[in-house]
């Protein structure tokens, strides 16, 4: 636990209005100093590599190429250190729950308040958990193309969050081009355990056909 004001944070966002925002944000705090900006999760585990300094970092939950859950559970098993805030504009309540379950110790919308931000982070340093209310603000306002993006990420997203760590090894070596065979031997298992776990992420994600759980996979970041 911190005993002092002074934290040093990632800005982890694909969007350069979200990116200056926060610097100008943040501009009056000199105790709360911006070390580093990441657009994707490959490049937020870079700089973690090189700066064993940051403490805290906000995560948006739609990043290029990234598979948001693995990079959460990247960060908790080798940056346990670090303090994970998730500032997003998705607010649906089960993607809320899913990604604090995984180990994400803030959550706050894209309309929180600079306080709320402030606040989140002085918090998640006294080893507590933080939900902005403004998560749970509907915005009747939002446009038609915002809403449905929300519904596509509630059809996938959300559904992601329930595989396992070993399909989604399997979903990543099939959208490769590995054979079933092949992966049964990579992964020191049976040629029918493996088809065995393929029909069960097809029914977890409501998926008929090995097409459709590519092109899922390749949405997620994982190929």
């Amino acid at each position: 636990m911190k005993d002092h004001g002074s934290f040093k944070i990632i800005i982890t966002d694909n969007n350069p209005i979200v990116i200056e925002g926060f610097i100008s944000l943040f501009d009056p705090f000199p105790e709360k100093q911006i070390i580093g900006i990441a657009h994707d999760g490959r490049d937020l585990l870079t700089l973690l590599q090189k700066n064993h300094g940051a403490d805290t970092v906000f995560l948006d939950l739609h990043l290029p190429g990234t598979n948001i859950y693995r990079l959460i559970k990247d960060l908790v098993v080798q940056h346990n250190y670090l303090k994970i805030i998730a500032f997003s504009s998705y607010t649906m309540p089960k993607l809320v729950q899913d990604v604090m379950e995984f180990g994400v110790h803030a959550y706050l919308s894209k309309t929180a308040s600079l306080n709320e931000i402030v606040y989140a982070i002085e918090r998640v340093h006294k080893d507590e958990r933080f939900i902005s209310n403004s998560v749970y603000q509907k915005d009747l306002k939002s446009c038609p193309e915002e809403n449905q993006f929300s519904l596509e990420l509630d059809g996938s997203q959300l559904h992601f969050s329930s595989l396992t760590e070993r399909e989604m090894d399997i979903i990543t070596l099939l959208g490769r081009g590995f054979s079933i065979r092949d992966i049964a031997t990579k992964l020191y298992m049976s040629k029918q355990s493996i088809e065995s776990h393929q029909k069960n992420m097809m029914k977890k994600l409501k998926m008929k056909t090995t097409h459709q759980l590519m092109d899922f996979a390749e949405q997620q970041g994982l190929l």
